[in-house]
């Protein structure tokens, strides 16, 4: 008959194993939920190296564009201004992805809703950007360029200078409007469902669902 002792190691053993046990469990379950996180932030990058990799095509175009009409300025200036408008769009869609691709899953969750928001932030940044500064190309620039390169039209003959002056005016003027606005009434307007929910869908559904997949992580992590 096994005496108390024995009887007191073997049931500390079998403590330590059952211990073990569940930990390892608890960390493959862990893991396993963070799959849910990985895969819209793989998607994420994915998309936003697809957006760079157009942007770069559109950025051939106009540097050609400026290389064929590199002796009539008012060709070669809106172009110019397209041009450094998409770079500046690639280079933004590839810092998204690389701060994507370089999340660390092996850090402690906090770290990585850090990560995740700033990511958020940089992209809802991006956009108002973009916004804000395509009142500049979208409209004359592009007219201009795409006129041009398509069908060999020129936009200025067409519509008249003093037409295309006053749009690109307009549209230069619209820049500070919008950042005061945003300033003067930006915090009334964050409290609006509305605006909350534009900016969660600016975001865009994969970072949104990553997000939301790590808050499910870090709750299941707090109860155990």
């Amino acid at each position: 008959m096994m005496d108390m002792d024995t009887f007191q190691q073997k049931w500390a053993e079998q403590d330590r194993k059952l211990d073990v046990s569940i930990r390892l469990n608890r960390q493959l379950l862990m893991a396993s939920n963070m799959t849910y996180v990985q895969s819209p932030l793989r998607r994420f990058a994915f998309f936003q190296m697809l957006e760079a990799l157009a942007g770069v095509a559109v950025a051939m175009m106009t540097g050609q564009f400026i290389y064929a009409h590199w002796h009539e300025p008012r060709f070669v200036l809106p172009a110019v201004a397209l041009h450094i408008w998409v770079i500046a769009n690639v280079a933004a869609s590839v810092r998204q992805a690389v701060m994507a691709v370089q999340i660390d899953y092996a850090k402690p969750i906090a770290v990585i809703q850090k990560q995740l928001e700033s990511l958020r932030v940089l992209r809802i940044s991006v956009i108002r950007w973009d916004l804000l500064t395509g009142q500049i190309v979208w409209w004359v620039p592009f007219m201009i360029v795409a006129f041009k390169s398509f069908w060999g039209v020129d936009a200025y003959r067409v519509f008249g200078e003093t037409f295309l002056t006053v749009n690109m005016l307009f549209g230069l003027a619209l820049i500070p409007l919008a950042i005061w606005l945003s300033r003067k009434f930006g915090e009334r307007m964050g409290r609006s469902v509305i605006v909350k929910g534009l900016v969660t869908a600016i975001a865009g559904y994969n970072l949104n669902a990553a997000i939301r997949s790590l808050g499910t992580v870090s709750e299941f992590a707090s109860e155990n």
